[in-house]
């Protein structure tokens, strides 16, 4: 079975993306509950706790895959008759890292713990990481434009991450019971997804001397600016853990923890789309360019949107899921809305960097990134606390996102883009912004800014022409087998 994705057509995009964001949106309602049990089980500190957990161990773990996906998603892409050969590779350089990595990750679970519990835990997590390296080969599913396996994967770990949850929230357990599940529950997800990946590969992938030294030539910048990416991202929580506390951190990890689940719809959108504008690049520069398009189109109706209703109901959503306790870190949720929207083009910028061979300057910028994040959280965090760490958070994707358009804008020799049917979703979305604003000055409830933002949102977006019936009609439409 070759990949589809050079041949991949705009309806099949559409249809992939779509499937995914609504297999990603059913996995986030229930991930709200999940969060909501696990926020009320081990309370502010003990949130803060694990969070910060997540934080470091995220950062040090990606050492373990150091950004080769991408690399080897542009090279299949490109040329699929060789996929055996990369997956082989990636396979092969991901056991070769994980090593390290886990002595690392064990020796920064040491330096970070603050409680007994917080280091038993972090071992079993770390433990746990042989798990995710064995799913490498669902890059498959990716490939030939088709994630039903990988969504159906994700759900079944969500439902089993439930079950753990609950669990623990009705015996009144603790963080190390919450590790063991999540370490059972992300490996039985890892070995399902395997086995199918498998089953459409046909053969166990070989390891290629050649393929393996060309992603370790190619993935090394990749690879360090991927590090770099996740330590601007995420080292404010570890700042706020260790200048504020861990209460702060743990008001900061609860609200930082919705922006983290919002990436389902840049993740969703470029899964589908990467493929096919690496197969695109450089031979069919018009298509590439359509498929940027409409990535830019479908991440700016959902980013502007969630910024729209964060930035009015942040409180009555930070009490409805984590309680009243976190709601003190409710004023930081709007901040981060906003650099959602610039994360969500960061997403789309990298990857245009990964295509088109610019991955030193991509490592250029993130070096720029992180450099501007530490400075700042270590000047606003001990002054203003976690709402600084959410300011340096906007004022670095900023960065990130203006620093990569211009190179890439250069490199393709094209102006500054037109606003398009962006422009009309900013119209679109501050209109929703004000109504909503009006009707919680009113003393409207979360439950009806919430209903008026479903039903209004999309009306004022046909309204202002950034949707059409014809972008409709394409998604309920048919889609021919590949």
């Amino acid at each position: 079975m070759s990949s589809t994705a050079r041949h991949a057509t705009r309806q099949r995009a559409a249809h992939d993306v779509l499937l995914q964001m609504v297999m990603r949106v059913l996995n986030l309602a229930l991930g709200v509950v999940v969060t909501a049990l696990l926020a009320r089980t081990l309370g502010k500190d003990g949130y803060g706790e694990w969070s910060t957990l997540f934080v470091s161990l995220s950062l040090v773990g990606y050492t373990a895959s150091f950004g080769m996906e991408k690399v080897v998603v542009r090279e299949v892409a490109a040329a699929p008759e060789q996929e055996h050969e990369w997956f082989g590779a990636m396979m092969a350089l991901r056991l070769m890292l994980l090593v390290p990595a886990v002595a690392v990750s064990l020796a920064t679970v040491l330096v970070l713990h603050s409680s007994h519990q917080m280091l038993i835990a972090g071992s079993i997590l770390v433990l746990g990481m042989p798990f995710d390296g064995i799913g490498v080969v669902s890059l498959v599913f990716q490939l030939r434009v088709n994630n039903l396996v990988p969504m159906l994967v994700l759900t079944l770990k969500s439902v089993l991450w439930a079950i753990v949850v609950a669990l623990v929230f009705w015996r009144h357990g603790d963080m190390v019971e919450l590790a063991l599940g999540l370490v059972l529950t992300n490996g039985i997800g890892s070995i399902v997804q395997t086995l199918a990946a498998l089953r459409v590969l046909e053969r166990w992938p070989r390891p290629s001397r050649r393929r393996l030294a060309g992603l370790l030539k190619t993935g090394v910048s990749l690879g360090l600016s991927g590090v770099l990416i996740i330590a601007y991202a995420r080292i404010d929580q570890v700042i706020v853990f260790t200048e504020a506390g861990t209460r702060a951190a743990g008001l900061y990890g609860a609200v930082y923890n919705m922006l983290d689940q919002a990436h389902f719809v840049p993740i969703s959108v470029l899964t589908t789309l990467t493929p096919i504008i690496a197969a695109s690049w450089p031979a069919d520069r018009e298509r590439m360019l359509r498929a940027v398009r409409l990535a830019a189109e479908l991440l700016s109706v959902a980013s502007l949107g969630a910024l729209a209703f964060v930035s009015v109901a942040a409180s009555p959503i930070v009490r409805l899921v984590f309680g009243a306790d976190f709601v003190a870190g409710a004023p930081a949720l709007p901040v981060l809305g906003a650099a959602y929207v610039f994360i969500c083009f960061g997403y789309l910028n990298g990857t245009l960097l990964t295509v088109m061979g610019l991955q030193g300057r991509l490592l250029r910028i993130s070096l720029l990134a992180l450099a501007v994040n530490l400075a700042g959280n270590l000047v606003l965090v001990p002054i203003d606390g976690f709402m600084g760490a959410a300011w340096m958070t906007l004022a670095t994707e900023i960065v990130v996102c203006g620093a990569s358009l211009r190179v890439i804008l250069r490199t393709l020799g094209l102006p500054f883009p037109r606003p398009g049917r962006v422009g009309r979703t900013v119209l679109a979305a501050g209109l929703l912004a004000a109504g909503l604003a009006g009707l919680k000055g009113a003393g409207a409830p979360l439950a009806a800014l919430a209903a008026v933002s479903c039903l209004c949102y999309p009306a004022l977006l046909f309204g202002v022409r950034a949707l059409e019936l014809s972008d409709v009609r394409l998604l309920l439409r048919r889609v021919a087998p590949a």
